[in-house]
């Protein structure tokens, strides 16, 4: 059962005062008893104690329950039985929280199973009454503590005790008809029934005292007639033979009368029980003696204390008193009040039938006045239960019928208001069809809004927008959950070819399926986004880095798989860039910057791998993108110049041409490696113009060589693949050579197996346009892209020039130089010159004349040298005009 405690309060002191009046007058009920018949009393003191266990709860009405008739014992002499309150309060607690209005009832259960059987066994043990008193007896004690049940629950239901008491609210529920006529017809039961007992004890008392007084005067003037009709003949006799002559006449009294003869000093000087003859005899001393008359009392033996037997007046007795003329003594007769109890119990028990008889009856008759009066009520209520729904159904109502105008009217109201709501229903029916049916196309384009403004169209996934809602709500409750924010960026690594050679069709689908496992590697840990065309973003919280690399390396290896477009496999990869929030920003938009930095770090770290972000990327980023913004200014104030690697004939050692190679000289950085600013420029797409400048400046430069009478040699020139998709290359290559005067067959173009990667046929025909001038065509970095023999072997290719990788190592590993013997046999039965690049000690240079390569290049050869150095190994050292 909840504590009404532990729920809201209006006025804690309210309750308190309350409590403490209940208390009170629980207390003052057990100390002011209403006398019954013969001892028997009754008390008020657990309706107050259910009162306060139906308002308070269990824990504050237990502490009622035990406090109370503790007082009552040890304070106010009551029996010990009273604790059958407890015991009462205990069991009504417990199931007073699952039936809150059967207070009667449960109490009414306790009286019959244990109450009642408990009471009469106590009673029983030392009680000397016959069987059929001390059932009545249990019965009168039972049928005080059901009267009390009874009308605690009357008051708890009829009046707002609850709020009275300093509660916030009353959870008082609607009474039930039947509920008020129990009640009623039950509370008056009872009341008439205890109006009867208490009247009738009265009237019975008096009766015995008027009986008793009769028969002990009638006893006590025989007694004195005799003495008076001695006396003056035995005048001057002594007190002891007045004494005996006193005695003598007690001989011929009733048995059970106790007649006693005493002096001005209340001692016995006769008596019919001769063992009081000598004590002392003052009954009106006795403080359990009380006066009903001036000449007869009421007389109780001493009450036992702490005793579970029950006192009644069964051991007292009416005592007559009465002058004896002319001596000074007093005559006390002793009437024993058993004979009358034994008779007006009986009496009282018939009473008792009755009781059960009237209650019976009264029981009978609340139900037929209830079924008589309420049954069209109750169907009606029935019937009016959910009326709305009913006839908004269109199901059949079934009136009931009454023979009560006020309730056939009522009948006859509700069948009006019914007709009313059918019509206002079918009206309400139509108009919630137009409603639904607009209400739908609102809901669609609701929807659809919706899917435009925060879903990606193609893959289905939350778009940048609610990326960033969402990041932003993440990160304001970071100081909630206080978990680390991880933030992923995921771009598709060459998917922008894929996109132009296999058709933007095949690129959309080949979204949708890297979304489909994307959301697969996601999981329930984090969210995936798409911000648009092939970058993707996971959002998440992880407690710790390894759960994020953990996290991060699942996306990487989602793309594990092949993806089958187009009836053919592709294999991808993916870059990831990761970042923490508060880790690596306060704000949303740095966090989204440096994951944005960590994936592009991830690309240049090659494919197929994440990084985290840290803060040294930003320089990089920085230094990046410093680079990218000053090529342009860079080729406009000539901070660029060419150094010239030489490549020498394997078999004679003589030097049998160069290559170009750019250097830039930054005014504040200094020198910059090409490895730094090629790719920026490819990227940007710059390299064009770049590339430009060095075909023209090595044709210059080489043109001025010869003029100056130096070696005739051929200079290497690499060239980018967006030559052959963006540029014009055959115009640039055939204007710088008029303009340079050099003549092809001193030029030669350094193309990557990238060249190969989107239209083969247009590639294939500007390389057939260019070897036609007299230009040779060379494959630089071979092994390391996408070559394949059959490629090779249609293009007129004058040499392949293998990578460094190959070369590096080949001396002691006998699997690699298996394979560069098997590349160079291959490439020279297709009459192709194979050249050696990266060559830096003479183990390596001795091998690859071994294996009949035809031109070294290296470090152990030469560095690059710029065109003053190099001129000393072409001849004479002449002076190079510098051509602006």
């Amino acid at each position: 059962m909840s504590n009404p405690f532990l729920q809201q309060q209006h006025n804690p002191r309210t309750i308190a005062f309350a409590f403490t009046l209940l208390l009170l007058l629980a207390l003052a009920s057990e100390s002011m008893h209403f006398q019954f018949l013969y001892g028997i009393t009754f008390s008020l003191t657990s309706l107050f104690v259910l009162l306060g266990l139906r308002i308070f709860g269990f824990v504050p009405g237990m502490l009622m329950a035990v406090f109370v008739p503790c007082i009552g014992i040890f304070l106010f002499d009551q029996p010990a039985y009273h604790l059958l309150l407890l015991a009462e309060a205990a069991v009504i607690g417990i199931f007073l929280g699952r039936f809150k209005n059967r207070l009667f009832r449960l109490d009414a259960v306790f009286w019959l199973l244990i109450g009642m059987p408990t009471a009469y066994s106590l009673h029983a043990v030392n009680s000397t009454l016959a069987s059929k008193d001390l059932i009545l007896i249990t019965c009168i004690i039972a049928m005080n503590g059901m009267f009390n049940a009874l009308f605690a629950e009357m008051i708890q239901q009829y009046f707002p005790l609850r709020k009275w008491s300093g509660f916030a609210f009353d959870n008082r529920r609607p009474r039930s008809f039947s509920r008020v006529l129990f009640h009623f017809s039950l509370g008056i039961v009872f009341l008439s029934f205890l109006l009867n007992i208490y009247v009738n004890s009265i009237s019975s008392f008096k009766e015995a005292c008027m009986y008793a007084q009769r028969l002990s005067s009638s006893e006590a003037n025989r007694i004195l007639d005799i003495w008076n009709e001695w006396q003056p003949m035995n005048g001057g006799v002594t007190v002891q033979e007045q004494a005996r002559f006193l005695q003598s006449l007690l001989q011929s009294s009733p048995s059970d009368l106790v007649i006693s003869f005493t002096n001005s000093a209340y001692t016995v000087i006769a008596s019919s029980h001769t063992s009081l003859i000598g004590h002392l005899l003052h009954y009106e001393a006795d403080k359990r003696t009380t006066a009903v008359n001036p000449q007869l009392l009421l007389t109780m033996p001493p009450e036992k204390r702490y005793t579970l037997e029950l006192q009644t007046w069964h051991d007292g007795h009416f005592v007559y008193k009465d002058n004896v003329s002319a001596s000074g003594f007093q005559i006390y007769i002793e009437l024993p009040i058993k004979h009358y109890q034994n008779y007006l119990f009986s009496k009282y028990l018939t009473h008792f039938y009755y009781l059960i008889g009237l209650a019976i009856f009264a029981a009978i008759l609340a139900y037929l006045i209830n079924r008589w009066l309420s049954q069209s009520l109750q169907h009606l209520a029935a019937v009016t239960t959910d009326l709305p729904l009913t006839l908004e159904k269109s199901d059949t109502v079934v009136w009931p019928a009454s023979g009560f105008v006020e309730i056939q009217s009522l009948i006859i109201n509700f069948k009006q208001m019914s007709n009313n709501l059918i019509h206002l229903f079918q009206e309400a029916r139509n108009s919630n069809e137009r409603l639904e049916a607009q209400a739908i196309m609102l809901q669609q384009s609701e929807e659809r809004l919706h899917q435009l403004a925060y879903y990606d169209m193609l893959t289905g996934l939350p778009n940048r927008l609610q990326f960033t809602l969402y990041v932003q709500e993440m990160i304001d409750s970071y100081a909630v959950s206080e978990q680390p924010i991880a933030v992923m960026f995921a771009d598709i690594n060459r998917f922008k070819q894929i996109n132009d050679t296999l058709g933007h069709a095949v690129g959309d689908q080949l979204l949708k399926k890297a979304a489909e496992r994307f959301e697969a590697a996601a999981l329930q840990d984090c969210k995936v986004f798409r911000l648009g065309g092939d970058e993707f973003v996971f959002v998440g919280r992880y407690e710790d880095e390894a759960a994020i690399r953990d996290k991060g390396q699942a996306v990487v290896d989602s793309f594990n798989e092949p993806f089958v477009l187009a009836d053919a496999q592709l294999f991808l990869t993916v870059s990831v860039g990761i970042s923490h929030y508060p880790q690596d920003g306060d704000n949303m938009d740095t966090i989204i910057s440096n994951a944005d930095i960590a994936m592009y770090s991830a690309k240049e770290m090659g494919d197929g791998c994440y990084r985290l972000f840290t803060p040294q990327l930003v320089s990089t980023m920085t230094e990046k993108m410093q680079l990218e913004n000053e090529l342009y200014p860079a080729l406009q104030q000539n901070q660029f110049s060419l150094h010239y690697q030489p490549k020498m004939n394997a078999a004679t050692g003589e030097l049998c041409g160069i290559e170009a190679l750019i250097r830039w000289r930054h005014p504040t950085l200094g020198m910059i490696p090409p490895d730094k600013f090629i790719p920026l420029a490819e990227q940007s797409g710059f390299i064009l113009e770049i590339d430009s400048w060095v075909f023209r400046e090595a044709c210059r430069q080489n043109k001025a060589w010869q003029d100056a009478g130096l070696q005739r040699i051929c200079v290497s020139v690499n060239i980018s693949a967006r030559h052959f998709y963006q540029g014009q290359l055959s115009e640039m290559i055939e204007k710088a050579l008029k303009d340079t005067g050099l003549e092809p067959q001193y030029v030669s173009l350094e193309i990557t197996e990238g060249v190969f990667m989107q239209n083969m046929e247009q590639v294939i025909e500007t390389i057939q346009y260019l070897r036609a001038l007299g230009i040779q065509i060379s494959i630089d970095d071979f092994g390391t892209g996408y070559s394949s023999l059959n490629q090779l072997q249609r293009l007129p290719i004058s040499d392949v020039k293998l990578d460094r990788s190959f070369i590096q190592g080949i001396t002691s590993d006998e699997k690699k130089s298996s394979i560069v013997k098997a590349i160079i046999q291959l490439i020279h039965s297709m009459n192709m010159k194979v050249v050696a690049e990266g060559v830096e000690t003479d183990d390596e240079s001795r091998f690859c004349k071994e294996l009949k390569c035809d031109e070294l290049q290296g470090y152990l050869f030469s560095r690059p040298l710029p065109p003053q150095e190099l001129a000393l190994l072409l001849g004479t050292h002449v002076e190079i005009p510098v051509q602006h």
